[in-house]
């Protein structure tokens, strides 16, 4: 079941490429953060308010994890690839995005000691040439024509969120289930998000907003925020850091498809290799293990 959810997840994040080419400058960063999760916070609220009440001591108890769950979760995840896209190539944010896994795999093993054998290393790399495969067509030769800009030290920034926020979901106690600790999250973040997008954005520009607008925060805030975020944090819980976060890879292969599938866009020959090297290195990094195998030290 881990795996299928952290699938759902992944499903749900990759159509974020869809609304940017549909919706690219219509909406502010911060219209779109403070949508999605107040949406969020609206219908999670009936839903967990109960379990909610009966947990307050707990959840005030553990408000500084909270806290920083909102803040690398709600705050920054996702909300900085926006502006990350106003000055960084498409090219640099997909290879900037390979490094939310790779963080996420490292801060594991220094503070949760998680083992990791040498195949699963193997895979990760196997899935990390896939995506550079897709992304740069086929041609590694672009990796030399680089040209770094300040949208990548965002984007560098939100995979790093992305990685903290999966971390610390292990930090959750037993009596906060994972809906009440998501309603919390997201009403924290929220709550935070609403002095910026008032700063960046006049009453008159929220109330100008269209039919697709409200449809793309509503589709955010049910699909991308609550659906995915409880799919990922389940998944965590039951299959580890790690191969969640290799299934992650899979997501340019769902963008690839849907792009061509909704946008009209061609699949390319190097797509469909790059997708068969990702699913290679998600095979082998969830082989059973040897009882034999060394773990690295």
């Amino acid at each position: 079941m881990g795996y299928l959810l952290a699938l759902a997840a992944v499903f749900f994040w990759s159509f974020n490429i869809i609304i940017a080419s549909y919706f690219s400058g219509m909406l502010s960063p911060w219209e779109l953060a403070f949508g999605r999760w107040f949406i969020a916070s609206l219908i999670l609220l009936p839903f967990t308010f109960g379990k909610f009440k009966t947990c307050f001591n707990q959840l005030i108890k553990h408000k500084w994890l909270i806290l920083w769950l909102a803040l690398s979760g709600v705050v920054i995840d996702n909300t900085l690839i926006y502006y990350a896209g106003r000055t960084a190539s498409a090219v640099n944010m997909g290879l900037l995005n390979i490094t939310g896994p790779i963080f996420l795999v490292i801060l594991s093993r220094i503070f949760l000691k998680t083992p990791i054998f040498p195949k699963q290393v193997i895979g990760l790399l196997i899935a990390i040439v896939g995506v550079l495969v897709i992304i740069l067509h086929g041609n590694i030769s672009q990796l030399t024509k680089l040209n770094f800009v300040p949208g990548d030290f965002f984007m560098l920034i939100n995979t790093f969120a992305f990685a903290v926020y999966s971390l610390l979901q292990i930090k959750r106690p037993q009596q906060i289930s994972q809906s009440v600790m998501l309603t919390a999250t997201a009403i924290v973040g929220t709550i935070i998000i609403l002095p910026i997008m008032l700063l960046e954005n006049t009453p008159n520009n929220l109330l100008q907003l269209n039919t697709e607008d409200l449809g793309v925060i509503l589709y955010l805030g049910i699909f991308n925020s609550i659906l995915a975020y409880l799919a990922w944090n389940i998944s965590l819980a039951q299959i580890g850091n790690l191969k969640a976060g290799i299934i992650y890879y899979l997501l340019p292969i769902f963008s690839g498809i849907e792009a061509a599938l909704i946008l009209g866009e061609k699949i390319y020959p190097s797509e469909i290799a790059g997708g068969a090297l990702i699913i290679l290195g998600i095979m082998l990094t969830n082989m059973p293990n040897n009882k034999s195998a060394r773990q690295l030290k």
